[in-house]
């Protein structure tokens, strides 16, 4: 909602070339609209992709869990054991539709049945190397759990970090820039009326703080 301003004033910098004043106020408030800029950016950005991407890892533990689960049911049924028979029948929607805390139950569970008898596994198509691999997606599944939560997070901290921001160049216009235009107006009456129009487009996005703007600013 500045980079009006910014844009007049960087097109007519010959205009105020002669005061030192507007020069350095002008690249603190052009470092704090781009730093701005940023942070919209970024708050945009927070949210975009994260449920996506835990599905598809959730997708992904969910059928390698239940394919190593199917291997150890097959596996107890032919060793005639009964307990861990019933402890394999296990459901792949328990892990991909479950409750967080009660898929990654599950997940383990398999991975420490696979654990105990990977020895016995090798012609069911289960060894270590497939035990650890599901325990690493498993891992990657608990912390990708918690990144919406996090991203949620982060957008509201962008957030407080662009309502200061946007308050602190609000109050650069008006008790710093404003003030200065009114010092170059005799000599740059163009160039003046250029920022006094592109002040008004500030107010216009920014109702919220345009009568405060605009109280002892250009127009006084």
């Amino acid at each position: 909602m500045y980079k009006a301003v910014k844009s007049v004033v960087e097109a007519n910098s010959s205009a105020w070339a002669g005061l030192p004043a507007f020069d350095t106020v002008f690249n603190t408030f052009s470092s704090k609209v781009d730093l701005l800029q940023t942070h919209a950016y970024n708050q945009g950005l927070a949210l975009v992709g994260v449920s996506a991407v835990k599905d598809a890892k959730r997708e992904e533990v969910s059928e390698k869990a239940f394919s190593m689960a199917s291997s150890i049911a097959a596996f107890a049924v032919i060793t005639n054991k009964a307990g861990l028979i019933e402890q394999m029948r296990i459901n792949k929607w328990s892990i991909r539709m479950g409750a967080h805390q009660h898929a990654l139950q599950v997940v383990d569970l398999i991975i420490e049945k696979a654990t105990e008898h990977v020895n016995d596994l090798g012609d069911f198509g289960v060894d270590q190397n497939s035990i650890t691999e599901l325990q690493t997606l498993r891992d990657e599944l608990e912390v990708l759990f918690t990144a919406p939560r996090n991203a949620i997070v982060e957008r509201k901290t962008i957030t407080a970090q662009i309502k200061v921001l946007d308050r602190e160049i609000s109050l650069m216009l008006k008790l710093q820039l404003d003030k200065l235009m009114v010092v170059l107006q005799e000599d740059n009456p163009e160039f003046f009326d250029k920022y006094k129009n592109a002040r008004i487009i500030v107010d216009l996005k920014n109702p919220s703080s345009g009568s405060e703007s605009n109280t002892g600013g250009y127009g006084e």
